[in-house]
Formats: structure tokens, sequence, C-alpha cells
């Protein structure tokens, strides 16, 4: 049985409903004004190219002090060979995107953007960066009843019988509407306003606040991490390309990019690029094998000598520092990360080198290297967390993440009222809130959007591992 629309949650629906057809109308005709002229001799000139992308796990985040996304890494790559820097404004309405880019505000989106003929007149595309295609997420089970089985829209023939929920400009919109008008039936389609993202509609459906909603084939295997209660097997286009959006008068600009694009060195990079973001290990990073180690006799690890020298140095035992090589590296002085993160203690090529060693360490340097920088991390988190046993838990989420976004974190729980010195049930709780547009655009959140599912779990996997070697009697 399909969830009824009665048990949505009221706030949710007014939020969803808020915009009327008059403010869509005008929005309409704020993204076809005419375009300033502002090319690519302009932009040297200048020295930077402005990108417009959302705050999105896809896009543009922050990861471990260091910013990641795959647009902005592939717009920082042509920016360099142009010669000038980046800068990133965040699109807080998606609604808005192409008025910002037509009147300067902006120079490129760069934002998981289909082309579609309706966009064609108000902007021009680059060449595809790459395909995907469209599905329908919905929801594998009732809310009210977590045991049973909801029956699935199979084909697109029985998409009218199930509220979709997209964005009024989005290209969801647009295949819902062609759907609507090849199969003669009336489609249950709701407007979500651009204040809300995609990712936003994704969780909401995940939680069963809405039936359903519609995001691309890439963006949907990210997602499967995080919404696990959510059905992506229903496509509803074949593979669309995505671009990059310029003006349309920026024809030097437009003509730059492709033929950058164009470059072999250039598609090696997207090759790359997009199985980092989107490819299998996107799956296999959040729940890479977790389970208590298995340990010899009389040893964790053979790295043991080198946790019980540099340890005390911070005043912990030795075997927690040996919990969090093992979460991070298993103990491979190899390992490499899909951020770049690398060595026994996973450090960030700028970490480790600012901490005493190369942007490959060995493992005693790595070892020593993130000692001191958690060193760091203790001086900084002293005041703000007087308990040292909490503080700990903070400190290793922001090994994980970064210490911007878990001070974000414990911001918002003040803001909320929360314990913001207590990390399980307060902190913790409002880090997870940085994964929601609402709460990661407040002025108390500094630095976005975080993918905050991953150090939330991270806190409890090294106690537990200290604990299990604790019992060891190693």
């Amino acid at each position: 049985m399909l969830l009824p629309i009665r048990h949505i949650n009221f706030f949710v629906v007014a939020m969803l409903l808020i915009s009327s057809c008059d403010i869509e109308s005008k929005k309409k005709d704020e993204n076809l004004i005419q375009s300033v002229d502002f090319d690519l001799e302009a932009i040297k000139k200048r020295g930077k190219i402005i990108l417009l992308t959302e705050n999105s796990q896809s896009t543009y985040f922050l990861y471990r002090n260091q910013i990641r996304g795959f647009d902005y890494e592939l717009i920082r790559a042509f920016a360099k060979h142009l010669g000038v820097k980046v800068e990133v404004k965040l699109l807080d309405d998606v609604d808005r995107m192409f008025h910002m880019l037509n009147s300067g505000e902006g120079d490129i989106i760069a934002s998981n953007l289909t082309i579609t003929k309706s966009r064609l007149n108000a902007v021009n595309f680059t060449t595809p960066v790459y395909q995907t295609r469209q599905v329908l997420a919905q929801r594998k089970f009732s809310r009210e009843r977590p045991d049973s089985v909801l029956t699935l829209i199979q084909d697109t023939l029985g998409l009218n019988q199930i509220p979709i929920w997209v964005h009024r400009y989005s290209s969801f919109y647009e295949r819902l509407k062609e759907i609507e008008k090849n199969t003669g039936k009336l489609m249950l389609i709701h407007e979500a306003p651009g204040e809300i993202s995609t990712d936003d509609l994704l969780r909401l459906t995940n939680e069963g606040e809405i039936p359903s909603t519609i995001t691309d084939e890439n963006l949907a295997l990210m997602a499967t991490v995080d919404y696990s209660d959510l059905d992506f097997s229903l496509p509803l286009t074949e593979k669309q390309n995505i671009a990059w959006a310029v003006r349309k008068n920026a024809s030097q600009l437009q003509l730059a990019l492709n033929t950058w694009l164009e470059k072999k060195a250039t598609k090696s990079k997207l090759s790359s690029t997009f199985e980092k973001y989107f490819g299998k290990e996107i799956l296999e990073r959040p729940n890479m094998a977790w389970s208590l180690p298995q340990m010899s006799p009389g040893a964790i690890s053979p790295y043991d000598s080198l946790f019980k020298m540099y340890a005390p140095e911070i005043g912990w035992d030795w075997r927690m520092l040996a919990a969090l090589s093992f979460q991070e590296s298993r103990f491979n002085p190899n390992a490499r990360s899909w951020s770049g993160a690398s060595g026994l203690m996973q450090l960030m090529p700028e970490t480790a080198i600012r901490f005493g060693c190369d942007s490959t360490p060995s493992p005693d340097c790595s070892v020593k290297a993130g000692v001191k920088y958690l060193k760091y991390l203790q001086g900084m988190w002293r005041k703000r967390v007087p308990n040292p046993e909490e503080r700990n838990k903070f400190i290793l989420a922001s090994y994980n993440v970064g210490q911007g976004h878990i001070i974000d974190a414990q911001n918002l729980a003040r803001e909320l009222g929360m314990q913001d010195t207590i990390w399980d049930g307060h902190v913790a709780e409002a880090l997870l809130l940085k994964q929601q547009e609402k709460y990661y655009n407040l002025p108390v959140v500094k630095h976005g959007y975080c993918h905050a599912k991953e150090p939330y779990h991270f806190v409890g996997k090294i106690l537990a591992i200290f604990e299990h070697y604790k019992s060891s009697g190693n």
C-alpha cells in the first residue's frame, strides 16, 4: 500500500507548497533576462572564474579541511589551465541559478545539469561531462510498518499512482510532463521550492515524509549508502547528457571549455574523477569491512612498537592509537583513500607535510605526524570540551572529517538547545543535521554541507575497537 498523503508531516508540506504561481512566473522571467556581456577575456583580466554550484557530496563540499567535489575539482583544473583562480558561489535556490548566471553573479554553472530544450532558451551548454539516467526514488517499506513491503511502481505507466515531488525547473519535472503527455495520464506532481535540495527530497522520501522523488542514477548510487529504505530500480529515461552551463553570449568561454574537455589529458581526468565520486568505492567506503579485527597472539599489529612510542605524547593508551590506525588503513602502510589520504594514519597530503612528512609518509613518519595532528586537535578542543573522555570523541570526529564541521555541529547543538560539550545524543545528532540544507545554511554553520554519517559512526567504531583491544589483554 502506498503512503497516504495524510501521513506527510504538515510542516514539510507547508514548506514544499510555499511558492505561488506568481512567484514561479517571476522566477521564469528572471531566468530569461538579458545576459551581461562578460566573456573569456574579461574573466582572464579579472583573474578568476566564478563557479555557481550546490553544496552537496557530488559537487562541492569540505572534507578533512580540503575542498572536494566532482564539479569543483574539474572546474579548478580548467581554471589552472586558464591561469586564473576559482571563486565559488553556492546556490541556495536552484530555481534562480540561470538568473544568477545571466545577471553576472557567476560564469559557469556546474551542478548536475541535464541538457534540455527548455534550458537552451536560457543558456548554452558545454560538451557533456558525463551521461546518466533519471530514476524514480520510492520507499521499499511503509514508515508505519517497517516489516511490510510497499507495492512499488514497476514502469512509467504506473507513475500517475504516486505523488512525486520535484523542482519546477528541473529536468525531472520536464520528464514527468513529457510522460504525462505521452500517456494521457495526469501526474501527481508536487513542486518543491528551490530552497530545498535534491538530497533533502531523497531524505524526506527515505523518512516517509513524502512518497517519492526523482534523481540521477549516479547520484542514486551515492544515496544508496545513506538511504537504504529507497528503491531506485525504475529508470525514467535513457542516458542523458550532463554538462556545464554558460551565458549564451559567452561564446569564447564555451569554446575554451569545449576545447579543454576534448583534450586527451582532460578526458582521462574526467574518467578518474567520475570514478572517484560515483564509482563502486562510494558504496564500499562507508561500509569498509566493519567487524572487530583479528589479532595475532601477543600483538595487535606489526606496528605496535610505533603506537607505543608515540601515544604517550598525547596521553593516550597506545591501543587507542592502534584502533584509529586500524579503522583508517587496516594497518596497510600503502593504503590510499578516494580523497587522497595515505599511509597508516590516512593523512591528507597537506596535513602530512604540515606535520613533518612528505605527502606519502613512511609508517614511522605517518604515526609520528598523525600524533602531532592529534596533539593539535587536543589543544584546539581543550577549552571547548572540558571532560577528557568527551573531548576524545570530538577529536576523533575532527580527525575523520575536519574540525570545521565539528565546530559547526557544536555551534548548531548550542543553537538548538542541546548540550554542546556532549557527543552522543547531542553534538553527534547536530552533526547529522548538517546533511540538511535548512541547517547547513544557518548563520552559525560556517562550513556547509557535511556527509555526516561517516564521522557519526567513525567515533563509535574507534571506541569499540579500543575496548576490543583492551579486553584481549594485549
